[in-house]
């Protein structure tokens, strides 16, 4: 009879999970005879949630009139392949300001809080309108239980009037998405 060694091993599969080859028993060695079908390996891949996410890189309001509100064209959100741990979670999209206000060319600008949005038409989700604040992250929407995806093409952020503005320009603010499961 021959003596055959078996080495196992850990292969990295793909950024949000591995597969792990593990051995049936604590040793790997074991002598057969030939031909011989019983030996086995467990083959385990562990999944952490996830899920692909596109949000808008920029969002620009056109201020033609610093007394009215200026709401910008629709915005496209795309959250796919979701991978939760139950069929009753959810996921929640929020957003908040990096910073209190607008940087501006000078003088007087926008605070984050001048800034809302509507609630949304989604695809297997529901809109939330809001008000941007650089204190909380606040609801966009919230994907339905057991969506593979949810998207809409129709967020309006909407800044509003300030007619204490007085310098023309770029005045900007970075904000932050949050993507989240929520429930159990």
């Amino acid at each position: 009879m021959q003596r055959q060694t078996l080495s196992f091993f850990k292969v990295a599969a793909f950024a949000a999970g591995t597969v792990v080859f593990l051995a049936g028993s604590a040793s790997a060695q074991t002598t057969v005879p030939l031909p011989d079908t019983s030996q086995t390996t467990v083959l385990t891949a562990t999944v952490n949630e996830q899920a692909r996410v596109t949000f808008p890189a920029g969002v620009t309001f056109n201020v033609s009139d610093i007394t009215a509100a200026t709401t910008a064209s629709g915005a496209g959100v795309t959250i796919s392949s979701i991978v939760l741990a139950t069929a009753t979670k959810q996921l929640k999209v929020s957003v908040q300001a990096e910073a209190a206000g607008f940087t501006a060319p000078g003088g007087t600008t926008w605070s984050a809080s001048d800034v809302t949005w509507n609630a949304a038409t989604w695809t297997s989700a529901t809109g939330a309108s809001g008000t941007l604040s650089n204190s909380a992250y606040n609801a966009v929407a919230t994907c339905a239980a057991d969506a593979a995806s949810c998207s809409t093409t129709g967020l309006q952020f909407t800044l509003a009037a300030k007619p204490t503005v007085q310098r023309s320009g770029n005045h900007t603010l970075t904000v932050r998405w949050k993507v989240e499961a929520i429930g159990s």
